[in-house]
């Protein structure tokens, strides 16, 4: 039951923060400010940074939409996505904080929400992985 609730949440979550975090970079001259040479607060990787940014949630969006799909109809096929989409997420939080490291701006403002992102997608892993590769249950359920 857990399982099917963080597969329907987890869409929804991820539109909301693209809606609510990112979107807003590309809208009211935001893009111009920080991707103008020029401007205050241009850097060269935040044009890479914010399209990856919106490129890979949507991916992601989709990828979950279609996993989604596949869990309510039990194909064999869903665990190993679920791991793959697990290691997938954690990876593209990881890098995207990285690299959001690099851009000075974003280095100087204190972010506590990005490291318990990483943290909590790391500890996600841990649980849902060994899970989905030795349970019986997912076995029965997902199985031949």
């Amino acid at each position: 039951m857990l399982v099917a609730i963080g597969i329907i949440a987890s869409p929804i979550f991820m539109a909301a923060g693209l809606i609510q975090d990112v979107l807003p970079a590309f809208s009211g001259g935001t893009w111009a400010r920080l991707t103008e040479a020029g401007s205050p607060n241009y850097h060269p990787l935040w044009a890479p940074l914010l399209i990856m940014e919106v490129s890979g949630t949507s991916l992601f969006i989709l990828f979950s939409l279609v996993l989604l799909v596949l869990f309510f109809m039990k194909k064999m096929l869903v665990p190993r996505l679920v791991i793959i989409f697990l290691l997938a997420n954690l990876a593209f939080v990881v890098i995207d904080y990285f690299l959001a490291m690099r851009i000075p701006l974003v280095a100087s403002m204190p972010d506590e929400s990005t490291p318990t992102q990483i943290a909590r997608q790391a500890v996600s892993c841990a649980i849902w992985i060994p899970y989905f590769l030795r349970s019986k249950r997912v076995k029965n359920t997902f199985g031949k």
